[in-house]
């Protein structure tokens, strides 16, 4: 049975541990159902609609880049509609978010081939959190043959790492599972790390909290770092959240003494220049040469009002 969109909506507002490809793909799957099950209401309760869903997604996966890119098609597409029918609209919609979505896998699958040729026979991999493109890279070079081992963070507060072994698991690629404080000794056995990214911007890119950590433990091991981003997660600094909220305590500490505070980030900004290269569907670019992609794009109004 499928789910309703208000059912996948609700699962996309709560889900704090997939990466940011899993998270756009829901949202697809979201947009699709929504135009199936609003077809034949009038065509403005339609757009009225995609853009209260827009909202409450963008508000609850905050600086996810694919979400913001995958909206603005939307509304560009819906503001150059003409034909005031709402079943055109809606398969307009749809057929947009399929297209997005199928430019995305593409370039996932490219950003593996790259990023495999960087894994070499028995080395040594860390990783962070549960990137499903740093999988892919990952599960790509298993299939060419390569013998390695995975170093994986447990990625508090969520503990994401523990799904990401789990998939490595099921592969038969064995892994190194290593609480987030005790990551330094990781990098000093690491060959490679990569890491995965929900933004980046010009001079910066936005990753799970500890991503900043990594890289400057990295740079001072001389342990070689890469990103892994597609190109449908490059946005302009002037669209990034300009400051992240302190999340639910509780998921740090249930019951914390009195006077103490529980402060919980999810994200890290992250400079481009701590990176040894970045890998996209074109290859690996230095870091300057990614940070030069990103174009000033036009923004639909409407978006541009969601971000504020």
């Amino acid at each position: 049975m499928n789910l309703s969109y208000k059912n996948i909506l609700e699962d996309i507002k709560s889900d704090n541990k997939s990466g940011a490809s899993v998270i756009a793909q829901k949202t697809v799957d979201c947009l699709e159902a929504l135009t199936k099950e609003k077809s034949d209401v009038p065509a403005n309760k339609l757009i009225a609609e995609v853009e209260r869903v827009a909202g409450e997604i963008l508000k609850a996966q905050v600086g996810m880049a694919q979400l913001t890119n995958l909206f603005n098609s939307i509304f560009v597409t819906i503001e150059k509609d003409t034909s005031g029918d709402s079943l055109v609209l809606s398969r307009k919609i749809s057929g947009e978010a399929k297209r997005f979505d199928e430019f995305s896998r593409n370039a996932v699958s490219k950003v593996a081939e790259f990023g495999a040729e960087l894994i070499s026979q028995d080395a040594f991999v860390l990783v962070h959190s549960n990137s499903r493109t740093i999988f892919e890279i990952i599960k790509k070079a298993h299939e060419e043959g390569k013998s390695f081992q995975v170093i994986q963070s447990e990625s508090r507060p969520i503990c994401e790492g523990r799904a990401a072994a789990g998939e490595l698991s099921k592969l038969g690629i064995q892994s190194i599972y290593l609480f987030d404080a005790a990551i330094g000794r990781g990098i000093e056995r690491a060959d490679v790390v990569l890491l995965g990214a929900d933004s980046l911007s010009e001079n910066s890119l936005v990753n799970k909290t500890g991503t900043k950590a990594i890289c400057l433990l990295a740079k001072e091991a001389v342990v070689p770092c890469y990103a892994a981003c597609e190109s449908s997660k490059f946005i302009p600094q002037k669209l990034s959240p300009k400051k992240e909220q302190s999340r639910d305590p509780n998921e740090v500490w249930e019951d914390p003494p009195p006077e103490t505070t529980i402060e919980n980030y999810y994200f890290d900004s992250v400079p481009l220049d701590l990176f040894t290269g970045i890998i996209t569907e074109e290859g690996v670019l230095t870091p300057s040469d990614a940070g030069g992609k990103i174009s000033s794009k036009k923004v639909n109004s409407k978006l541009r009002d969601l971000l504020k």
